[in-house]
Order: structure tokens, then C-alpha cells, then sequence
């Protein structure tokens, strides 16, 4: 998940709880206002009928032949009740205060009581002042639904506000991460140029990745310089052995036994220029020492590759098969690195396919790709191999003398210079496919 949401996220969520914790507090508030507000009322309501009482006696207030009196208005949100008691009560003189409910007309009414105990012509009594709290209920109602719409509209509303204001500002680190990160396929070419933010943290990082970069950069150059220089180095003295030897082999009078012992070691000096030269190869391609501005036809690279080797492809009498179903031009590349890619695959093939084998090169878009398949039916590699065949120097064939583990090395160096993915399939006995994607847009 990205960062931006990650902040609107947690943006809303914080105001979600804090508005959700304001709504359930806020019934809660209001009731304890209100109720104390209706006490207050009720409590003058009885001061008042006391008065009523002592002033005129029950004889003010009309009573039924029980002694009893009850009284509602026309809406039955307030009531005043005087009833006989039959005993002292405990709290008697002091008033009490609940919320209960009566049946009045056959209707269920909420109310918030007051009662008093009292005495009048030797008979205890009890009045109860009531008023009603379906008010009060409706009240909490409207608040909680109003708090729910407010709460889902303060969280739509801060998640796009978030979104844009975490996009805007993060907008320094995006151009740090795509331009100086995501998008940098060589320390060559990274470009060290201050991102203009005025955000403290993100400046700071842009001064820390331009010094790291610059170190790598720098430290790129003085490896190029040294593989250059000892590349140079090792291939003069050998050459100059090797043009020793070679005089020494012409002179007369020298014996077999020597002439072979340097012949030998001609084979040898040739066998480390080679390696010598292989090696530098290797990391011209990984310093990014190769323009990728040409373009070539896959088709037309495949048979170029196949007359190259149509002298080695007779000699064991195998069988070239190819199918492509649509032509496809790669670019931007480097042609000759394209070219010693598929040749390498294509030789290695040669190599491992037994006499009167078959070797296909099949070419189709694949998705976004475009794929070319080289197959073989030659003697396979083991499954616990396959990962391994892309190092240096890994000889899975100590007989194969010839082989030095370079040519998988540099095919796969070609590739990831050229963003080409690459995976092998293969069994025992039974051949290898090579698979080669060409993406179709190369950034």
C-alpha cells in the first residue's frame, strides 16, 4: 500500500474515532442537561402543589371517593398524582427521583418522577409529578443518526482531501524514488540535480542518495579503469609469450618431447586470452559501455546466426527447424550484443545436441513480448543445475575441455542489459528450451 493512502487512511480513522467518541458523548451530555433542567422543573411543579396543599388542603385539588387524584394534559407528557399510603415509608420527607413507566390509557408513557411522601388530616399521602421523556428518546435518535451521517460524510470527504494533500505532499519523494531511483539503470547515467521541496526529511534524502550515487559512480569509473588497465596488462605479456614460444618452435634442432610440451603451453596462453577477453566483455556489458541505439529483426538475426554456424550444424548432421509466426524489430539495442546472444545460445545448442539431432527457433508475440524459444534435443540439464548455469566458470561437464563456464554468463549479461527476460526449461536426455522476451516498449 502506498504511503499517500496509508496517511489519508489513517487521517480518516483518526477523525472517524474522534467524531464517533464526540457522538457517544454527546447524547450522554445532553440527557444529564436535560434531566437536571427537568428536575429543576419538576421540583418548583411540587414546591408549588405543596403550597396548593397546605394553603387549601386537598380540597383545592378535586379527589375521587378513594382519595385519589390523577391529572394529564391533553399530549400525557406531564401528570400530577396524589394517592393514600397504607405505611410510613423509610425515606419519608424526602424526595425521590426516577425514570419509570406508566400505563396511561392503555398506552406505555416513559416519564421522570419526582415523589414526596406526606402527611395531611392525619393520612399519609404520596404526590408523584411526572413528565414525559419520548422527547428526550427522539432527541438521542435524531443526534445518533445525525452523528452516522456526519461521521461517513467527514470520512469520504477527508480521504479524497488526504489523498491529494499526502499526493502533493509527497510529490518531492515520488521524484526523488522515479528519477533518481526507479528510473536509474547505471550509475552513469544518474543525474544528481537537487529536487526543489521544501520539506526538511525529503531535501535530506535527496543530499543523501546524490552523495551515495556520486560514490558509486565514482567508484564504477575507477573499476572500469582498473578492469581496462589489467585487461591490458595481462593480454601484453601473453601475447608475448605466445610469440616466444612460437619462435621457439620454429627454431631447429628442438626436440619433440619440448615441441609438445610447448604446444601445450600455446594452447594454454590462447585458452587464458580467450577467458581474459571474455571476462572484460562481461563487464563492458554490466558498466554500460554499449550504445542501445540500433535496431534489429529477430528473423533476420536467426538466420545470420544459422549460416554463421551452418559448417558446425553439418559436421553433426542436425536438423534446423524454424517457425516464426510474425517478424519482430527490437529497439533500442545494441546489435552486436544481440547478435553474441543468440550465437551463444544457438552454439551451446550445437555443442550438447548429439549427431542427427534437431535444434527449433521458434518466434511468436507472447502477451506484451515477443518470445523466441530456441530448443534442443540434446542431453539436457538437471533440474538442481538450471539455477546455477548463469555463473562464471560453472563447468557442469569437466570432459567438455573446450568450455571455459563464460558463454551462459555473457548471454545472461546481454539480456539484463537489454531488459530481455530470460528462462530455461529443461530434462535430462531430452533437450533444453531456451526461452528469449523481447519487450515490446522498452523505457
Amino acid at each position: 500500500m502506498k504511503l499517500q493512502v496509508k496517511l489519508a487512511l489513517y487521517n480518516a480513522i483518526s477523525k472517524a474515532l474522534i467524531i464517533g467518541a464526540f457522538g457517544a458523548i454527546v447524547p450522554v451530555i445532553i440527557q444529564g442537561i436535560v434531566y437536571n433542567h427537568i428536575d429543576k422543573r419538576l421540583s418548583a411543579r411540587l414546591e408549588k402543589m405543596m403550597r396548593m396543599v397546605q394553603l387549601g388542603g386537598l380540597n383545592e385539588i378535586s379527589l375521587d371517593q378513594d382519595c385519589s387524584f390523577d391529572s394529564y394534559n391533553v399530549f400525557k407528557e406531564e401528570y400530577v398524582s396524589i394517592s393514600p399510603l397504607g405505611g410510613l415509608p423509610k425515606d419519608f420527607g424526602n424526595r425521590s427521583i426516577e425514570n419509570t413507566e406508566r400505563l396511561i390509557e392503555n398506552e406505555i408513557v416513559k416519564h421522570r418522577v419526582l415523589s414526596q411522601a406526606f402527611l395531611y388530616d392525619n393520612q399519609l399521602y404520596e404526590i408523584e409529578i411526572g413528565e414525559g421523556l419520548s422527547t428526550i428518546d427522539q432527541l438521542n435518535v435524531t443526534i445518533r443518526q445525525f452523528t452516522i451521517r456526519i461521521l461517513l460524510a467527514v470520512i469520504l470527504i477527508s480521504i479524497f482531501l488526504d489523498l491529494g494533500f499526502a499526493r502533493i505532499l509527497l510529490l518531492p519523494f515520488n521524484r526523488i524514488v522515479n528519477k533518481k531511483l526507479k528510473d536509474v539503470q547505471h550509475p552513469s547515467t544518474f543525474d544528481a540535480t537537487p529536487v526543489k521541496t521544501s520539506t526538511y526529511e525529503f531535501a535530506q534524502l535527496d543530499r543523501s542518495i546524490n552523495e551515495m550515487m556520486l560514490k558509486i559512480k565514482e567508484t564504477f569509473q575507477i573499476e572500469r579503469e582498473f578492469i581496462t588497465n589489467v585487461s591490458h596488462e595481462l593480454l601484453t605479456p601473453i601475447s608475448i609469450l605466445q610469440n616466444r614460444i612460437e619462435n621457439i618452435i620454429n627454431e631447429p634442432g628442438v626436440s619433440n618431447e619440448v615441441l609438445s610440451r610447448l604446444v601445450d603451453s600455446q594452447k594454454t596462453l590462447s585458452r587464458l586470452t580467450r577467458i581474459v577477453k571474455a571476462l572484460l566483455y562481461i563487464s563492458k556489458i554490466e558498466n554500460d559501455q554499449y550504445n542501445k541505439s540500433e535496431e534489429v529483426s529477430i528473423r533476420e538475426l536467426c538466420e545470420e546466426v544459422i549460416e554463421e554456424l551452418a559448417e558446425r550444424i553439418e559436421e553433426k548432421s542436425i536438423k534446423i527447424n524454424t517457425s516464426f509466426e510474425s517478424d519482430f524489430v527490437y529497439k533500442p539495442c545494441n546489435r552486436s550484443l544481440i547478435h553474441t546472444m543468440v550465437f551463444n545460445v544457438v552454439s551451446n545448442a550445437i555443442k550438447y545436441t548429439k549427431s542427427d539431432g534437431e535444434i527449433s527457433l521458434d518466434g511468436k508475440m507472447s502477451g506484451e513480448a515477443y518470445q523466441l524459444t530456441i530448443s534442443d534435443t540434446g542431453v539436457g540439464i538437471p533440474s538442481e543445475h538450471i539455477p546455477f548455469i548463469f555463473d562464471r566458470f560453472k563447468r557442469f561437464r569437466p570432459e567438455d575441455g573446450m568450455s571455459y563456464g563464460l558463454g551462459l554468463p555473457i548471454v545472461k549479461s546481454i539480456a539484463s542489459f537489454h531488459k530481455i527476460g530470460l528462462h530455461v526449461e529443461s530434462q535430462p536426455e531430452s533437450g533444453t528450451d531456451f526461452q528469449l522476451l523481447f519487450p515490446a516498449s522498452v523505457s
